[in-house]
């Protein structure tokens, strides 16, 4: 079965054999995650961590892009502190956090780029698949903000605290080949058939003993004893006060005229 979460169609979800795929669907736009597809997420993970017929889940996106990151259109102007505080919390941590926290099996599959929050997205599930002419991006620091949806939290776990902050201060592209190198993903598949295989992968662990799954996943969360709570709270706390600068606001600018940005550090 399919059904929309949102009337614009901004995710499309699917049941095969208790595995919950859930497609980014704005592939004319590299599925950037609008609030629209921020709300469709927060359903439909509701959905899957709440319905027992769903084993596992699998995120992948539409067309040639897994995700492009937030909606720059959205990020002109004026952004008072207290409202992108507000906006990251609310549209974000409940489902970023219920993706870390449930004793469910989470896949991302990354099909085409996943620059931004898309990047951050892709790194929210317990096995991440890469194509082999995928790449990350973290692009964060290219529009003077800084790193949310968890990717400050996820990615030094993923491969340590020197190389995390190499990749995020530098914003770093990180191919396929690349991210398996350093442990970013769980492994790369060819291109062709990447969908198919994926979803061959999600069947296989859906079919597999999901109480056992669960407490694995939870046993090996708990080798990361910091607060997701108050890890949310301090990057909301953060991206408030960096969409406050003029150098945001210069590279949101940047963006949208096509130039390089002129940053002033304030």
């Amino acid at each position: 079965m399919s059904a929309d979460y949102t009337q614009s169609g901004a995710i499309l979800t699917e049941a095969r054999d208790g595995l919950m795929i859930v497609r980014l669907n704005r592939p004319d736009k590299m599925n950037p995650l609008t609030a629209e597809t921020k709300a469709g997420l927060a359903a439909a993970v509701a959905d899957f961590v709440s319905d027992s017929a769903h084993r596992c889940l699998l995120i992948i996106g539409t067309g040639k892009a897994f995700c492009a990151g937030g909606d720059v259109s959205t990020m002109m102007g004026e952004q008072p502190p207290l409202a992108v505080r507000v906006r990251v919390s609310e549209s974000t941590e409940g489902w970023a956090r219920a993706l870390l926290d449930c004793e469910k099996p989470v896949i991302t599959a990354i099909n085409g780029a996943a620059v931004g929050a898309g990047f951050a997205l892709a790194m929210l599930g317990d096995i991440v698949l890469i194509s082999e002419d995928a790449y990350f991006i973290p692009g964060f620091s290219a529009m003077g903000a800084a790193a949310d949806l968890g990717l400050a939290l996820t990615l030094p776990r993923a491969v340590g605290m020197p190389r995390a902050k190499n990749i995020l201060l530098r914003n770093l592209r990180i191919s396929g080949s690349e991210a398996a190198a350093m442990g970013l993903v769980s492994e790369v598949l060819p291109a062709e058939d990447f969908a198919a295989r994926t979803i061959e992968i999600g069947r296989q662990i859906a079919a597999a003993p999901t109480v056992s799954i669960g407490l694995t996943k939870m046993l090996v969360g708990m080798a990361y004893q910091d607060s997701l709570s108050t890890f949310f709270k301090v990057e909301a706390l953060a991206q408030a006060a960096a969409f406050s600068t003029g150098d945001r606001e210069e590279g949101v600018a940047a963006f949208l005229e096509k130039r390089r940005p002129e940053f002033r550090g304030k």
